[in-house]
């Protein structure tokens, strides 16, 4: 890409300059896919893997490094472009998401469905598609009805379909409005105003809208593309600002992780403490927690070597890959542990054997992507991407 200036948001001069992938992005996706597995499965190593960093877990994570990429990717592209041609790639990607979505869980839903009466753990999972199995699956291509551990890519669908018109009202009235209204909405989601509004659908549907609230967690997307799309122009984080920012954030993270891991003495702690720590609704402490971190790492900017990163890196790189391939193998885990009676020990190993096939899954998903880039540069495709391409894709 050759270095251009063009406006930014509220019509601010640019200047874009190409840069390579940041490996560190796609191995923080890769870490948080290994502990979103390692929770996913009910073993004893599920508590150390639930929320490790202290009072946020994988999930947050996730989605707002894959809206940071969002940001960056198509922002870029917006740059370059248009936002005709930007909104086709990014709903080109939210449609491959979406299909990848139905293609994961329908076949899953069915031999659920099939299999339910003889295996328990199926049917205590699926309860509310086992319940109204019909009216559930037409309610499925709509995403309407997201059985546990199927909500996540929904919100991705739902969010990244939504960012071209973020993108374009950046460009116009830059990002503080749309970040303040933004925060209005995480903030109705925290005195439950959306379920006030909306009531109970469920009781005339068989509606399952997923553990995420909306509402709470568009927050998180929205403040990842802004970031994203704003470090493009300039730091996010100036130098003579790193070092008070740095401070205050490490203050935060070590305080939430000396909760989490049980190093403040129970007295000291208020049980209505941790209602501001909800993980469905983005409580309070829980986004204070997650943002100290964001901070933290922005005004850090450690660089780990690249051999220590490149197996959850691996991971990242293939991220929509291996999270759907993820979902199955968590269902079977689970299902054979509440089906035998196991010992602690032959479930860790179960655990770690999930966690275990995710890398040659990747790996192999890493050979056919360079495959396929050979075979285009021998049959002279134009505007092929290379195997490790330079503008990382999202989710």
């Amino acid at each position: 890409m050759n270095n251009r200036s063009k406006s930014g948001p509220a019509g601010v001069p640019v200047h874009v300059v190409k840069k390579p992938r940041d490996a560190r992005l796609d191995a923080l996706r890769g870490l948080f896919l290994i502990i979103m597995a390692g929770v996913h499965v009910p073993t004893p190593l599920s508590h150390v893997f639930q929320d490790p960093l202290g009072c946020n877990g994988a999930a947050e994570g996730f989605i707002f490094l894959s809206a940071c990429l969002a940001g960056w990717v198509y922002g870029k592209a917006y740059l370059q472009l248009d936002w005709t041609a930007m909104s086709r790639r990014i709903w080109k990607r939210s449609r491959l998401i979406y299909l990848v979505h139905l293609a994961v869980l329908v076949p899953a839903a069915l031999i659920i469905w099939a299999l339910a009466g003889t295996l328990p753990p199926l049917a205590n999972h699926f309860s509310d598609f086992i319940a109204h199995p019909l009216g559930s699956l037409m309610l499925m291509p709509l995403l309407l009805h997201q059985p546990p551990l199927f909500d996540i890519l929904p919100l991705y669908v739902i969010f990244l379909g939504a960012t071209p018109w973020l993108l374009a009202l950046a460009r116009r009235r830059g990002w503080g409005i749309i970040l303040i209204l933004s925060a209005f909405g995480w903030l109705a989601a925290q005195f439950r105003l959306d379920v006030r509004l909306i009531g109970d659908p469920a009781q005339l549907l068989p509606l399952r809208w997923g553990s995420f609230d909306l509402l709470a967690w568009q927050f998180l997307w929205v403040g990842g593309v802004a970031i994203g799309e704003t470090s493009l122009r300039r730091r996010i984080v100036r130098p003579r600002y790193r070092l008070a920012v740095a401070a205050v954030a490490a203050t935060i993270v070590l305080a939430a992780l000396l909760l989490r891991w049980g190093f403040w003495p129970s007295t000291w702690i208020n049980p209505d403490l941790f209602l501001w720590m909800d993980k469905w609704t983005l409580g309070p402490l829980r986004l204070l927690d997650f943002g100290a971190w964001t901070a933290l790492l922005l005004a850090w900017n450690p660089h780990p070597p690249a051999r220590l990163m490149a197996p959850t890196a691996l991971l990242g790189r293939h991220s929509l890959g291996v999270f759907s391939f993820h979902l199955p193998l968590v269902i079977t885990a689970t299902t054979a542990i509440q089906m035998v009676m196991l010992s602690s020990a032959w479930q860790t190993i179960i655990g770690l054997l999930v966690i275990a096939l995710l890398f040659p899954w990747a790996g192999c998903l890493e050979y056919l992507k360079r495959r396929r880039a050979v075979a285009a540069i021998k049959t002279g495709v134009p505007n092929v991407k290379p195997s490790l391409p330079t503008t990382p894709a999202t989710v």
